[in-house]
């Protein structure tokens, strides 16, 4: 798949990165860390649970009740919508 590649490409640049700039790779490796980081949290919210048997309709039946649970409860991470706020 085009996601997994992607991963594995950021995967692959910030491992070069820290080989190449190996006493301070923290500093200057951390844009590429972050953007890997960024990029798996993506990957898990569409691929996550899905398991090994997933298909376009597993993954679009996944998306679609995240939408619809973001709509009664705000993004994902935000915490749950407080009863006052719904009224």
């Amino acid at each position: 798949m085009v996601d997994n590649e992607i991963l594995n490409i950021l995967r692959q640049r910030f491992e070069d990165c820290v080989l190449y700039e190996q006493p301070d790779h923290e500093r200057k490796c951390r844009p590429l860390l972050d953007q890997y980081e960024k990029a798996a949290e993506n990957w898990f919210i569409k691929y996550g649970d899905l398991g090994g048997y997933a298909n376009a309709k597993t993954a679009y039946m996944k998306q679609k009740h995240r939408m619809v649970w973001e709509r009664r409860h705000g993004p994902v991470g935000s915490g749950m919508k407080q009863a006052e706020e719904e009224h």
